[in-house]
């Protein structure tokens, strides 16, 4: 599967901004199951320093600033990415390793901090009062860990309503429980937090998502949005991602672009702006499947 993906962030001001400075993490990097055939990043007006640059978790991102008077802040980042089917998809998940045994593992150090440092909290990723009991009906004795991971993304999906608008990233993981209610970042930080609750490493995983219009109905450009998953470790198999939005094991139409502890260590855009105004953000993001284009 071939993809291009346009995403177009703008930022416009009620005065003009002196100065800004921004970390853009939209570069999606090459994998085993993903060739970056082409990337290219336009910024309006042109930065005064840009800079590309590798974070801890891996990610490659972009540093720039924009040290003149603006009152509009245009990102266009495209890119044309080939995937294939990741490995994982052909692993049979009542052959993995029984959970229990994955998180005895993973507390001792014969498990690097790279995959230990996924099992604790983070900025919006926390054991809120109930998210044991949930994912317990999942993670039920001895089940194998994969098979459990399936169950937990499938009840998510089906208890969960998809509700655009109803969340922004600052709304408390609290109220997404007792509402059921979010985007596909909310799904995300609640999957993350019932493995790792439990003591289970588990990560963001930020990108795109081809999203097909109604049938007969032709696709909008700029309908598709950033979208986000998790990858959980699994002993012999590394990571493998799910997403509990579209009750899905990752497949070939997932384009990766970073993996963090949640949403705050990959922001698609942000930064500090200079300014005496208020500011409104546009995102239009578009996911072209390129075979059926051409």
């Amino acid at each position: 599967m071939r993809y291009k993906v346009t995403h177009i962030t703008n930022y416009i001001y009620d005065f003009p901004a002196v100065l800004c400075h921004n970390l853009m993490f939209q570069i999606p990097p090459d994998l085993p199951f993903q060739n970056v055939e082409e990337y290219l990043c336009e910024i309006s007006p042109k930065p005064s320093t840009e800079i590309e640059r590798v974070d801890f978790f891996g990610n490659k991102y972009l540093y720039f600033s924009v040290e003149r008077s603006h009152k509009n802040l245009t990102v266009t980042s495209k890119s044309v990415v080939e995937l294939s089917s990741p490995s994982w998809v052909s692993v049979k998940p009542d052959e993995t390793m029984p959970w229990e045994k994955v998180v005895a593992l993973l507390h001792t150090t014969k498990t690097s901090t790279d995959v230990r440092q996924y099992y604790l909290e983070s900025k919006h990723v926390n054991f809120i009062d109930g998210i044991g009991d949930y994912a317990l009906e999942s993670f039920t004795p001895g089940r194998p860990i994969m098979e459990a991971m399936l169950d937990l993304n499938t009840r998510i999906f089906n208890d969960f309503a998809f509700t655009p608008g109803f969340s922004d990233i600052s709304t408390p993981l609290e109220k997404v429980f007792k509402h059921k209610k979010g985007v596909c970042q909310d799904f995300a930080h609640f999957s993350l937090a019932c493995l790792r609750v439990l003591g289970l490493s588990a990560r963001y995983v930020s990108g795109y998502l081809e999203t097909l219009p109604p049938p007969g109905k032709p696709k909008m450009i700029g309908a598709d949005a950033s979208h986000a998953w998790i990858a959980i470790y699994v002993p012999g198999h590394e990571w493998i991602e799910f997403d509990a939005t579209n009750n899905l094991l990752v497949n070939d139409k997932h384009i990766r672009v970073a993996v963090g502890r949640d949403f705050a260590d990959v922001t698609p855009l942000k930064g500090i702006v200079y300014s005496g105004s208020k500011q409104e953000m546009k995102v239009s993001v578009d996911v072209r499947n390129l075979e059926e284009v051409e």
